[in-house]
């Protein structure tokens, strides 16, 4: 008998829970066991934006250690731009100075040996929506987080990182592109980028910067990666390794197109939302028709407490007509049917031998050894 791993790449119509996180210091205005809609507002938080730097010192013409004399708002008070902030008086060689805010703020704190005076953002409120059909199973408002009862379908990455993250898919490339940080735009805060073969690590950290959730990708360099998970390239999945963003990786290291069995599916929802989680290398796709309520109210899950991704590691008898994935360094990445399987040993050139399996992908046909490729379907 000739044997193959099967991995779990797609699931369709689970039933699951997903996380909801607050954006900031808050609380949800939901209760356990209550029925949302994706439109629903399930919380709200105050999130502080930032804050900016003005030399004083200099729009002044004063000393650092004289601004603070010329200030005509206390510390800790709110300004508005365009109200005065400082005044100085001119004089028999010297012009008046007026400065006025340049943005709303809080006057927070002045440097006395720079002259430089920071200004807090004013806080913004966050609503934050159900995003999908459930039934709330778990609040904890000290963490911010909630966990709903939904039906999604699952897609399964080879390996991935980052904390549980939602946004709006929003395609930036064909499926065998390379995401290079040109790719990356402002626009997409808090949107999941969707496309290529290979994100570049400059990329990753530009949408950081833009305020980017996530990253969906073919491939990633091994050091990149390493540098991402901790310095592993194995890296256990648990819900505590972030570094801003979440990244998951469909197919492995390297240069490798996202298979077209996922691609597809991940395109059908450019423009809709999703959540991911890259530690548990999980992408959830919620269904956003009403009547899967209907399952969610039905069925019932194990403790609340975590998300667990339901991967199978079994090893399956290798058959024609299996839809395989080769997982070797030819055609790595390539997906195809089973037309036949050898089943006497053939000498490679690496003097091992192996049970080669001839594979029909949508262009070629192809031979493998059965060690080089994985079951993903029937």
């Amino acid at each position: 008998m000739i044997l193959a791993p099967k991995r779990l790449r797609f699931e369709k119509d689970v039933i699951t829970r997903v996380i909801r996180t607050l954006n900031g210091q808050g609380k949800f205005s939901i209760q356990i066991g209550q029925e949302v809609s994706p439109e629903d507002i399930i919380g709200s938080s105050t999130v502080s934006l930032g804050f900016r730097t003005i030399n004083l010192s200099t729009q002044l013409s004063v000393s650092p250690k004289d601004v603070k004399k010329y200030l005509k708002k206390e510390f800790g008070q709110r300004i508005y731009k365009g109200e005065l902030l400082a005044y100085k008086e001119g004089g028999l060689i010297s012009s008046k100075k007026v400065v006025v805010s340049p943005t709303d703020g809080i006057l927070d704190f002045l440097n006395t040996n720079t002259g430089e005076l920071r200004m807090s953002f004013l806080p913004n409120k966050s609503d934050l929506a159900s995003g999908v059909f459930g039934i709330v199973d778990y609040i904890d408002n000290s963490k911010g987080t909630a966990l709903i009862r939904t039906q999604v379908s699952k897609i399964y990455g080879v390996l991935g990182t980052g904390k549980s993250r939602e946004g709006i898919i929003r395609r930036v490339s064909s499926r065998d592109d390379l995401i290079s940080a040109a790719k990356i735009s402002l626009k997409d805060v808090e949107h999941i980028l969707l496309g290529g073969s290979l994100v570049y690590k400059e990329a990753v950290s530009a949408a950081i910067s833009a305020g980017i959730h996530g990253i969906i990708t073919g491939g990633i360099n091994a050091k990149d990666y390493r540098g991402m998970a901790g310095g592993r390239l194995v890296f256990p999945r648990k819900l505590d390794n972030d570094i801003g963003i979440t990244i998951i990786v469909c197919e492995g290291f390297g240069s490798i197109p996202i298979g077209l069995d996922v691609y597809e599916i991940l395109s059908e929802f450019d423009g809709r939302f999703v959540t991911i989680d890259g530690n548990l290398g999980v992408i959830n796709l919620p269904s956003f028709e009403s009547k899967s309520m209907k399952r969610v109210k039905a069925t019932s899950l194990p403790s609340a407490n975590n998300i667990s991704a339901s991967e199978s590691s079994e090893l399956l008898e290798v058959k024609v007509g299996q839809k395989v994935r080769v997982v070797g360094a030819s055609f790595r990445g390539e997906q195809g049917k089973v037309l036949s399987v050898d089943r006497s040993a053939t000498m490679l050139d690496s003097a091992l031998q192996a049970f080669m399996v001839t594979i029909e992908t949508k262009t070629r046909k192809i031979q493998m050894p059965s060690t080089n490729i994985e079951i993903i379907g029937p």
